[in-house]
């Protein structure tokens, strides 16, 4: 039971688990004063009915409202003006939330992604039948040098957030990929890259318009993991097309090239790991083009 009717800061600092600098940051910015000060000392000091005042604003931090919008709150105090500001602050949290589920989506993404690519064995050929992907792309220059690529991608970052269609977070863990168009493919020319693109398929499709964004075609593909720097890729996609021709496949589309393992997780390029994917028909399916 307390036998006080006033407290000091530190008594004040102790009791509510908040710092004596916060305290008195408070007191500065006008948003909690102590509510006594003694005529003969001029000590000053908070009382019991100041408690769940504190109580309250050490609430609104929790909740992440600025000491801008909880000074004014301390200022009107009022129920419409509390309400308006709790609700305010629920619908951020909301739209946090979101923002954590996508993260932790990509997350688990990811971390798929590396272990399947880590697990696949080097120079295995293996099919996949991939679903229409959505994708934001930008041509670039065959033969371009790593600086340009870096330009392309952050040009294309900056399109389409002006746009306002997606926020950063939505950028910034999509996987980033390249295309080698099917002509430059078939003539060996594997450096060839025609466009490179940020996958975008875990946008809503209420965001997503498939006359502004791009899609990569659903398909059957062929692929395998190429491992090591990306300018080596050329024994990979031989060893490709030779199963293509052999097990009588047909190219239809242009090569896609996905990072898995890149320069963002290891300085060592020979730790790269590169899924390589051409889109292919049996030469006997009746719908190959």
């Amino acid at each position: 039971m307390l036998t006080n009717t006033r407290f000091t800061i530190g008594e004040m600092s102790k009791m509510h688990r908040i710092s004596e600098s916060t305290l008195r940051y408070y007191d500065e910015k006008g948003i909690f004063h102590p509510s006594i000060v003694d005529p003969h000392t001029q000590y000053r000091y908070y009382t019991i009915d100041q408690f769940s005042t504190l109580d309250q604003i050490k609430f609104l931090r929790h909740l992440n409202i600025s000491l801008k919008d909880i000074k004014h709150y301390m200022d009107k105090r009022t129920p419409s003006y509390a309400l308006e500001l709790l609700v305010q602050q629920k619908e951020l949290m909301i739209r946090k939330q979101k923002e954590i589920e996508y993260m932790l989506h990509k997350i688990n993404n990811g971390i798929e992604i590396i272990e399947e690519g880590m697990d696949t064995p080097k120079d295995m050929v293996f099919f996949k039948h991939l679903p229409q992907r959505k994708i934001a792309a930008i041509g670039i220059v065959p033969n371009a040098t790593d600086e340009m690529f870096e330009l392309s991608i952050h040009t294309l970052q900056n399109s389409v957030l002006q746009d306002g269609r997606l926020s950063e977070i939505m950028l910034y863990t999509g996987a980033i990929g390249v295309t080698v168009a099917k002509e430059a493919l078939i003539r060996g020319q594997f450096q060839a890259y025609s466009s490179v693109f940020l996958h975008l398929n875990d946008v809503d499709d209420v965001i997503y318009d498939a006359d502004y964004f791009d899609s990569i075609t659903e398909g059957l593909f062929i692929c395998m993991n190429h491992h090591g720097p990306y300018e080596l890729t050329e024994h990979t996609y031989k060893l490709l097309l030779q199963e293509i021709d052999e097990a009588g496949y047909k190219i239809i589309g242009d090569a896609i090239e996905l990072c898995v393992v890149d320069f963002s997780m290891t300085r060592d390029p020979e730790e790269y790991i590169t899924e390589i994917q051409i889109p292919v028909h049996l030469l006997n399916d009746s719908a190959a083009n």
